[in-house]
């Protein structure tokens, strides 16, 4: 009897245990919709308040902008779902990112030939609650250089890499275009892209560190693994 009910017992902790994991999926899940949604929405808003007609060509990147933080997030819980365990345990971002790189080289299309690649020394490991807007702020930055590095619309090559250091981790988007002009502050100006990044940013505690020169530009986001958690905001970065 007593063995029954030691496995009884043990049944239904680990019942439990997976009914609190699915709570917290679902909660998850339906979390990151509603950021993409806000995000979606804010889009629609400033493209009415450009006030002129879209060509077909800004029309297709302003969908696939949207298409790209959708398939980000599935991309995230498509590995969440695969790997039982590792949400205690923190996602393994290097992992991640990998993913993400062939992901959007595969599926936008303004892309053109230009090359995704990742590269990381092991080791960055994120918690769960960091690692979609980690996600996102470096699916926003591969997008804004896929727009901007090169103008001219010639191939170009963006690497993504991520390193421990420390407490923390390094994330790192580097592009081989043309870089920012001298009258454009990445704290302060841009669109919605840019506005993403800092959002996210500051809901993490983190900070973003950008280099530009001749030879391209290289976005450094600082992370501090020990942040306490944070909440992601559905309208990030109004002002």
């Amino acid at each position: 009897m007593d063995v029954e009910r030691r496995d009884f017992g043990d049944a239904v902790v680990r019942h439990v245990g997976s009914d609190d994991r699915l709570s917290e999926a679902q909660h998850r899940i339906a979390n990151n919709l509603a950021l993409i949604a806000g995000y979606t929405r804010l889009q629609a808003t400033r493209l009415h308040k450009a006030g002129q007609p879209l060509s077909a060509r800004e029309a297709c990147i302003a969908m696939e902008e949207v298409a790209a933080r959708i398939e980000t997030v599935g991309e995230l819980h498509r590995l969440l779902s695969g790997a039982p365990g590792e949400d205690e345990d923190g996602i393994d971002l290097g992992r991640f990112l990998a993913k993400l790189c062939t992901s959007l080289m595969e599926t936008v299309s303004f892309a053109g030939d230009t090359i995704i690649t990742h590269r990381d020394s092991g080791g960055c490991m994120v918690r769960a609650d960091q690692a979609t807007p980690v996600a996102l702020i470096v699916s926003e930055l591969v997008t804004n250089a896929l727009k901007y590095a090169h103008p001219s619309g010639v191939a170009g090559r963006i690497q993504v890499s991520c390193r421990s250091v420390g407490s923390g981790l390094v994330v790192e988007v580097t592009d081989d275009g043309v870089g920012l002009s001298e009258t454009f502050d990445p704290h302060t100006d841009g669109g919605l892209g840019f506005r993403v990044v800092r959002g996210l940013t500051r809901q993490l505690g983190a900070k973003l560190v950008y280099e530009s020169g001749g030879l391209g530009l290289t976005v450094r986001l600082l992370l501090d693994s020990d942040e306490e958690h944070r909440v992601i905001p559905l309208w990030p970065d109004r002002g």
